[in-house]
């Protein structure tokens, strides 16, 4: 099957079973190293800043990931009920900026722009729903 649906918990312990199930799915379709990893590296930035800074309560919430490849790109979309937030509107991080000088914040919408090949994101139902492409090597 070419796609995956994975339901996670607003718990950073989940971000370890999202790596897993990602390079499962890598592995049984023969997705390369660098792209995996890319992938992963923006997943993990994405849904930890949900987990982080999403929610306003400490009651549990459900993140989904879908995974589907086709035609040689593989599309990723994360959808939970967090606050609204569009990570495409952050202006671009200023990486000429020496890190000990560097304000906390941005590195990680900086990351996904960088490691993906295409992102979209839209508020619908209550929901945000980021989609993120990886064209594949």
């Amino acid at each position: 099957m070419n796609a995956l649906v994975i339901a996670l918990r607003n718990d950073p312990a989940e971000l370890t079973r999202l790596a897993g199930l990602l390079a499962g799915f890598a592995q049984q379709h023969e997705i390369g190293g660098a792209d995996v990893l890319a992938v992963d590296l923006a997943l993990h930035e994405h849904v930890t800043n949900i987990i982080n800074y999403g929610y306003n309560d400490a009651e549990p919430h459900e993140i989904l990931v879908r995974l589907r490849l086709q035609d040689r790109a593989l599309f990723v979309e994360v959808e939970d009920d967090a606050r609204a937030f569009n990570p495409l509107e952050r202006p671009p991080a200023d990486t000429t900026v020496p890190l000990d000088r560097k304000p906390i914040g941005g590195l990680g919408v900086h990351m996904l722009r960088q490691s993906m090949d295409d992102l979209a994101y839209r508020r619908a139902r209550g929901k945000n729903l980021l989609l993120l492409t990886k064209r594949l090597s």
